[in-house]
């Protein structure tokens, strides 16, 4: 049982220098299954569950991708909601993708059935274990924590799941992603339940730079973002694409306003595929579309390249990296 170097990049094919990424995907869905979400009924009544399990498409989508550029895919799925390292290697191997692979917990609807009467360091010593020896039945290493919220507020199984992922971050170095459900992002203003996500984890000892803001552009507020981007994190616009939530002619011009206030360095990019329709072959966008659709229009917005570049690969390359560790496995 080894711990992740710090300095290096946890794929599911090794560690890699930050700088062999390239442009990255920071927050996707290759492979997941929703209809493990049973627990709730407002996931069962869902129309159309996002569930990604066509290999040969998904590898057509990668091929798209990676054609225009793209060289890393960081894939957030986590146990319990249909997560398959083995499967994401294949991908990474046929594709010639670097793919990260990712450890936490989901909202609490799709946690583990096992993991509802775990304590905080149960938690937390359930990712490390995955961390340092392998997860899901393999040696497949993941690269990033995720800790999810489903709610205005954070509490209950998934408070206790926030302070595991923490937890497991000073241990490991693994760097934090989060994600924010859609319904919560609307019952609160502006989106400020990044800022109470932070709030967690800097109280458990976890530096703001580690950590990386999901799913911003949904319910976007500049005053929140440029807070959370004055505190250190990183923020993520990562729907990009989904325009039912916002158009990406205002996510492009957000993004510009905030690289004219300085803050390039916090920024990073996605497009958070899950369902069929997301991609090309069911009538989607798919993965080509930061790259093909949304760039474009940066560039159209008078966005400069360097500024693209910075959200593309040397942000990404900076926020991937493991940490150096503040606790050591005991």
């Amino acid at each position: 049982m080894s711990l992740p170097e710090p300095g290096s990049v946890e794929t599911v094919r090794g560690p890699v220098p930050p700088s062999a990424l390239g442009i990255t995907h920071a927050h996707e869905h290759l492979w997941c299954d929703q209809r493990r979400c049973r627990s709730n009924v407002r996931w069962r009544a869902l129309a159309q569950p996002m569930v990604l399990d066509e290999p040969e498409v998904i590898l057509e989508e990668l091929a798209e991708a990676r054609a225009l550029g793209v060289g890393t895919i960081v894939e957030t799925t986590v146990a319990g909601w249909g997560r398959d390292v083995a499967r994401l290697r294949q991908f990474s191997e046929r594709s010639g993708l670097h793919i990260v692979a990712t450890s936490g917990y989901y909202v609490e609807a799709c946690l583990p059935a096992d993991a509802h009467g775990l304590d905080v360091d149960a938690l937390a010593e359930r990712l490390v274990r995955e961390a340092t020896a392998g997860a899901d039945g393999t040696a497949i290493r993941p690269g990033v924590l995720k800790s999810a919220i489903s709610q205005p507020v954070i509490e209950g199984a998934e408070a206790r799941c926030a302070r595991a992922v923490a937890r497991a971050h000073r241990v490991t170095g693994l760097p934090i992603t989060t994600h924010t459900s859609a319904t919560a992002r609307f019952d609160i203003p502006g989106g400020t339940i990044g800022a109470v996500h932070l709030d967690l984890f800097e109280a458990e000892g976890v530096q703001a730079d580690a950590v990386i803001v999901g799913h911003v552009d949904e319910n976007p507020d500049i005053r929140n973002l440029e807070a959370l981007c004055a505190r250190g994190a990183f923020v993520q616009f990562d729907v990009i694409g989904k325009e039912h939530f916002l158009l990406d002619a205002t996510r492009a011009r957000l993004l510009l306003r905030l690289v004219e206030r300085g803050w390039t360095q916090h920024l990073l990019l996605s497009t958070d595929r899950a369902r069929p329709t997301d991609l090309r072959r069911h009538g989607g966008r798919g993965y080509r579309h930061l790259l093909a659709g949304f760039v474009p229009r940066l560039r159209e917005s008078g966005m400069e390249e360097r500024a693209i570049s910075a959200m593309l690969i040397d942000n990404p390359a900076r926020a991937l990296q493991v940490r150096p560790r503040a606790r050591e496995v005991t």
